[in-house]
């Protein structure tokens, strides 16, 4: 599935969900215990009238746990069982990242758990990810390859590298509607586990992007989905993918279409020899006109006539 989260820079910036195109929306909440997304409510009673997945989270200061989960539960209370919740887990304003990381999300997390029976998941760079998966707790990470404006990815870079519930993959999205940037995100889970785990406790598994067949990376990295050279063997490789193997394929895919062209080639020179496509501009234009080059049937018809 795919999707976004916001926060009040989008709201600012006058985003109309009605507009753009998602699965499912995350939206900020809180933070520390002193800041209230006041878009908050409007934005999740959008997503919701659209009958799309919601999400909400809580961006930490890295104060007093349960104090920060308090003040988070209070301002989504309506949403609580209509949306996954979720721990903003950055270094930002938050003194804690980086030091006591799995113990503060684990006690945020624990007592969100205790309060609501439902499973918070925490959103962590991929660079910080070892310090909380420890806390057996869904994991929704952000890695970005670079910093391009990009639409939504059917795969992301580096997908299948790591377990993940949700990948964010870009902070400079692009999508029909809205002028601003967003981050966009796939989810690695159904709707119907997206609504369980957002009415209640169900067990994390870990979830890897389903691998493709050979044959089926051989057709993309034809289509140009996986870049060229040396960018293609590294997206590839970083992807899990045996780049030996699929580029072996993708010269069997382009050596048969080759044969297949020289044979369709072939028999349409044999009928203009044979008169069926008449002769100087009729001909060009009715090949043309049939999807045809007539640059290289002409060539074939020299050849064969010799």
């Amino acid at each position: 599935m795919n999707g976004i989260d916001i926060s009040a820079w989008q709201g600012d910036a006058g985003i109309d969900l009605s507009k753009i195109a998602y699965d499912f929306c995350i939206v900020k909440a809180t933070e520390g215990t002193d800041y209230k997304n006041r878009y908050f409510a409007a934005h999740c009673d959008k997503v919701l009238s659209r009958k799309k997945l919601l999400g909400v989270y809580h961006y930490a200061n890295g104060g007093d746990p349960q104090k920060e989960a308090d003040y988070f539960l209070a301002y989504c209370k309506k949403y609580i069982g209509k949306a996954i919740l979720v721990l903003d887990w950055e270094a930002k304003n938050n003194p804690q990242f980086g030091k006591n990381d799995l113990e503060w999300c684990l006690k945020w997390c624990n007592y969100v758990y205790q309060k609501t029976s439902i499973k918070p998941l925490i959103y962590i760079q991929k660079s910080a990810m070892s310090a909380v998966k420890k806390a057996g707790y869904g994991l929704w990470v952000a890695q970005y390859p670079d910093y391009v404006e990009t639409g939504y990815q059917e795969h992301p870079w580096n997908e299948g590298a790591y377990n993940c519930l949700i990948r964010q993959y870009t902070s400079v999205g692009k999508l029909s509607g809205y002028n601003g940037n967003l981050d966009l995100n796939k989810a690695y889970i159904s709707v119907a586990s997206w609504r369980k785990l957002a009415t209640k406790a169900v067990k994390i598994v870990t979830i890897k992007p389903v691998k493709k067949r050979v044959n089926t990376l051989a057709h993309e990295v034809i289509a140009g989905k996986w870049g060229n050279g040396a960018n293609r063997k590294a997206r590839l490789t970083k992807a899990g993918y045996d780049y030996n193997k699929v580029q072996a394929a993708v010269n069997k895919l382009v050596k048969a279409s080759q044969m297949s062209e020289d044979k369709i080639i072939n028999a349409v020179a044999h009928e203009v020899i044979a008169g069926k496509w008449g002769n100087g501009q009729e001909r060009v234009d009715r090949l043309k006109a049939a999807g045809y080059d007539p640059d290289k049937i002409q060539k074939r018809v020299n050849e064969l006539m010799q």
